[in-house]
């Protein structure tokens, strides 16, 4: 059996209190705090908006990672990823995002940093493995909060969605629902 088919992909909602906590663990460990919201927010969005989710990622019934993501009518962005620190460099990754691309059923977009260090690099070249394809239009991540930069990022997609053509139809997507932005 494959490490693929061992991973379960599991919609969670504010009943999954334990597992809601092991997610806010890998979020606020996984990612600098200009690149996340508080995770207050983040629960009480999982509560109050439909577009917004997140799946917990269980291998043998042990949780081992999260997803992040946004369902829109043509396309999900995923916002954040992280396999827990304890369950890294296993292909468990791998497994994950394609376990997440079969539940959703539509073209993904996601933001990753300027491939300037070796770990954006191989953040880049994990998801272009799995299919994904790195456009290198000037991308600018909205602040998470009141006062801080806005980050240079790439946009990478998968699937059947033509981002030189849809390019600014997307970001003000992004911009208005995920980032209030608009």
């Amino acid at each position: 059996m494959d490490i693929q088919q061992r991973i379960q992909c599991k919609p969670l909602n504010t009943l999954d209190k334990s597992v809601l906590d092991q997610v806010e663990q890998t979020y606020t460990s996984s990612f600098p705090v200009n690149e996340r919201r508080d995770f207050d927010l983040v629960r009480k969005m999982l509560e109050d908006n439909p577009d917004f989710k997140i799946y917990a990622f269980i291998r043998q019934g042990i949780y081992v990672g999260f997803i992040s993501a946004w369902v829109f009518e043509y396309f999900a962005y995923i916002e954040h990823f992280a396999i827990d620190e304890s369950a890294r460099n296993g292909g468990i990754g791998a497994g994950a995002i394609k376990q997440f691309m079969e539940i959703c059923q539509l073209p993904v977009v996601l933001e990753v940093e300027l491939p300037k260090e070796d770990l954006s690099k191989h953040r880049i070249r994990f998801y272009e493995r799995l299919g994904f394809i790195l456009n290198t239009h000037p991308y600018l991540q909205p602040p998470y909060r009141s006062g801080e930069e806005w980050l240079d990022m790439y946009l990478m997609t998968y699937g059947e969605i033509d981002l030189e053509k849809r390019y600014e139809q997307i970001k003000e997507i992004l911009y208005k629902r995920v980032y209030g932005i608009i």
